[in-house]
């Protein structure tokens, strides 16, 4: 029987099954060991409960298995039960760590998903080189289906990676031999640590965007991060393509360094918004196919006045201390150039940044004019057109968006009285 595989990134619905086994095998080498996390729909691990491994065998739904090692060849197995994940567990993660060396000491290393009839999946984790951590994958719940998707990511830094990356942290102070403390309060901080040749995609973007902070002066500072996202008829080929998928990705580091709990707001927009669900570092990999139906609820013409209105009154209704920065993500059509200036105008005086962002080559309307907006107590948005966001680099994304715009109107802000300097 051909077993299918699965490529990173992808994803696929499992057949009906009460349980699953991921398997991990490799030939002799290093000590590799297997890991698991019970994570919330938010893509975090509620406490120490949440760490299924070799001290903790057990969790609810997740089962830890002892290696086995026969002809020279190690297996290592962790048994899902999505029908006893208890509470708020929508996902499972597994992960690897591997002893004293890297991944690319590790012979022969492979991973696959097993049903009740065997193998259903390979998991290809491409051939890491100076990892010492990775992601295999997912086994989550999406709607009424079961699904697994293959990671296939790493870390330079151990369970550390791990552990951080579903938002939690390691104490310091526990012997290395022990089973690592978790504490439930992120670390926040920026650096500019360059990462690791073979790094995640995700840590070299948190380094683009340090770098950007800290040259923008915005280091040390907080924001809240919001997304809104156009989901009028002319952006399916977008959603279609993967490109409002990667777009969100890149601006979902921005939170994980900017934002006080490290997670983005998300409105979809048509003709009418819908505010969905927060989206994290850890979440953003599926959330467009997990937020389907919120975005399914906004499709059809762009009326860009209803979403900012919105948001707006919520920055009203939930007050926060720190201003907000809105991410506004258009494929063009803009056609509501007064309203939108009124409240461009009337929200100058308020905490409250709009950096537009445009995906295609279209016709922009007031957002290629928004120099031309006048009587405001401060300039209080911007705007970047990009023809191709698959062919802007991080660099001159991040370096746009923080020291062109942003920067620029936190200062001004500031001597108005409009921020705390």
């Amino acid at each position: 029987m051909t077993i299918a595989i699965l490529a990173r990134g992808q994803n696929t619905a499992l057949p009906s099954a009460p349980s699953y086994t991921v398997v991990v095998s490799h030939a002799s080498g290093p000590e590799v060991d297997l890991v698991a996390f019970l994570l919330d729909e938010s893509g975090r691990a509620p406490g120490d409960e949440a760490m299924v491994f070799y001290n903790q065998p057990a969790g609810a739904g997740v089962r830890w298995l002892p290696p086995e090692t026969a002809g020279g060849v190690t297996r290592h197995r962790l048994e899902v039960t999505p029908g006893g994940w208890a509470g708020a567990t929508a996902r499972v993660r597994i992960g690897l760590t591997v002893a004293g060396a890297t991944f690319a000491a590790v012979p022969n290393l492979r991973a696959a998903l097993h049903g009740d009839g065997g193998e259903l999946y390979t998991l290809d984790l491409g051939t890491p080189t100076v990892q010492d951590a990775l992601i295999v994958g997912d086994v989550y719940r999406h709607r009424d289906a079961v699904k697994v998707r293959c990671v296939g990511d790493g870390f330079t830094d151990g369970l550390r990676g791990l552990i951080t990356d579903v938002g939690l942290t390691v104490d310091d102070e526990a012997p290395q031999t022990a089973a690592p403390a978790i504490q439930l309060t992120k670390a926040k901080q920026i650096s500019l640590a360059k990462p690791a040749a073979g790094a995640s995609s995700v840590d070299l973007r948190k380094y683009a965007v340090a770098v950007s902070l800290v040259k923008s002066g915005l280091d040390g500072r907080t924001f809240r991060v919001v997304l809104a996202i156009d989901c009028s008829g002319s952006t399916k080929k977008l959603f279609r393509s993967g490109v409002m998928q990667r777009s969100l990705e890149r601006m979902v580091v921005i939170a994980d360094l900017l934002d006080d709990n490290g997670e983005m707001e998300v409105w979809f927009f048509g003709d009418f918004p819908v505010r969905s669900a927060p989206v994290r570092t850890t979440t953003a990999h599926d959330y467009l196919e997990r937020q389907a139906d919120d975005k399914k609820r906004a499709e059809g013409g762009n009326f860009e006045p209803r979403v900012m209105k919105e948001i707006l009154d919520w920055t009203a209704a939930e007050p926060s201390p720190h201003p907000t920065l809105v991410l506004f993500w258009s494929d063009g059509g803009v056609h509501a150039e007064k309203q939108i200036k009124e409240l461009l105008v009337r929200s100058s005086n308020r905490p409250v940044y709009w950096m537009f962002l445009g995906l295609g080559v279209a016709d922009y309307g007031v957002l290629a004019r928004l120099d031309d907006v006048r009587g405001g107590m401060v300039d209080n948005a911007g705007f970047i057109p990009i023809d191709d966001i698959d062919l802007l680099s991080d660099e001159d994304l991040y370096g746009q968006i923080f020291g062109n715009f942003v920067s620029r109107w936190h200062t001004a802000a500031a001597s108005a009285g409009i921020l705390a300097s």
